[in-house]
């Protein structure tokens, strides 16, 4: 099978390791299945063979059945990522240490966060990260 979706697809299976998920879904594929499903935004990522950033989402469970443990993950998570964005590195990196114990995407951000508060980007930097390989 071959297409830029079959591609999409192979490179989000890979990036589940990096993330800590078991199933990863572009925007499209979220807005299609209207809603069906609770998600929570994870990333924005720029997958190998693509030049475009891909919103990247997490199902958390069908819509109306989230544990309140999966809404208070999503929520700090979505505090974390809008903290990212704005380059609030050290506050972005308290929101995801909330949950890090918990959740390896979390964990994943509130490490790169930390690194960035020490470190910060260059003024050029967008909150894409590139993902190598499958």
């Amino acid at each position: 099978v071959m297409s830029d979706t079959v591609n999409v697809a192979s490179r989000l299976e890979g990036a589940n390791k990096y993330y800590g998920t078991a199933i990863m879904a572009s925007e499209s594929t979220m807005a299609q299945t209207g809603d069906t499903f609770a998600w929570r935004e994870l990333d924005a990522i720029r997958v190998q063979g693509r030049g475009e950033a891909l919103r990247v989402f997490e199902p958390l469970a069908e819509k109306g059945t989230e544990s309140a443990e999966q809404m208070k993950v999503a929520t700090a998570y979505a505090e974390g990522l809008a903290c990212w964005r704005t380059r609030e590195f050290a506050k972005a990196a308290d929101a995801f240490a909330k949950m890090a114990k918990t959740d390896p995407a979390s964990a994943l951000f509130a490490k790169r966060a930390r690194v960035f508060t020490v470190n910060p980007p260059s003024p050029d930097w967008t909150p894409v990260n590139t993902l190598e390989g499958k």
